[in-house]
């Protein structure tokens, strides 16, 4: 309940995606607003299924509606799309958002954020987390978490120079990623972003760090929903803290 004569502060949202009640989920993390999912497997279905089917007729009405002269380059482009679905799928790629933000100077900031989770075999978390640093290309900007329980993680950042994708101008590249092993020792999540808003590298690590607080290998849905029953008190506070 508000005090009469003060200013209302508004209450912090908290989206609860769909996915987030997949009983058949492996993962639960939390992201900022601003990151949309990309169905990898409905961008890379089987052969014959009906997601197949249902994805060739959206290829179909694009076509048609494409000028005859840029046909070719939308064909190209979504042939592109679905090359890279498949090899997301074959590098243990669970999961794949888009993030489009706001940059300070007013320009739009693209971001990718993925998800792999790997089989590893057993050693202590502690230990994981640091081969996991440790067997990177540049095992350089290196940070070690405590995350909730006790639990450790690690994370790693660098700066790919003209970075070049065909079709567009060289540009520098930010990637950041967040190694949080499973409990039990025999899993290891990677979460990776990667953008073109080099200037603000700082913003998105942070980000980072604050998604790998959220990181659960268990169903977190219970403890949220009793929560929400309650005002989301704790864990919407909780959430909010980890990003900032």
């Amino acid at each position: 309940m508000g005090v009469a004569g003060a200013k209302a502060e508004p209450l912090p949202r908290l989206v609860i995606d769909d996915s987030a009640r997949d009983t058949t989920s492996k993962i639960w993390y939390a992201l900022p607003s601003g990151f949309m999912a990309v169905p990898l497997e409905r961008l890379s279905p089987s052969t014959g299924s009906e997601p197949e089917q249902q994805l060739e007729k959206v290829e179909t009405l694009v076509l048609d509606a494409a000028p005859a002269e840029v046909r070719e380059h939308y064909l190209g482009a979504l042939r592109d799309v679905r090359a890279m679905a498949e090899y997301m799928q074959r590098e243990e790629i669970i999961d794949c958002c888009m993030g489009m933000h706001l940059a300070d100077d007013g320009s739009s900031a693209a971001s990718v954020f993925t998800v792999t989770l790997q089989q590893i075999d057993w050693s202590p978390p502690k230990v994981t987390v640091l081969r996991a640093v440790a067997s990177r290309e540049s095992a350089a900007n290196i940070g070690l978490l405590t995350l909730p329980g006790d639990n450790p993680a690690s994370v790693a950042d660098t700066l790919v120079r003209e970075f070049s994708v065909p079709g567009q101008r060289p540009q520098d590249l930010y990637q950041c990623t967040v190694y949080v092993p499973d409990p039990s020792g025999l899993q290891l999540a990677i979460l990776t972003l990667s953008t073109t808003a080099v200037s603000v590298r700082p913003h998105y690590r942070q980000m980072m760090e604050g998604v790998a607080y959220t990181v659960s290998f268990v169903d977190p849905m219970p403890e949220i929903e009793r929560a929400a029953r309650g005002g989301f008190s704790r864990v919407k506070d909780d959430i909010a803290s980890d990003f900032g």
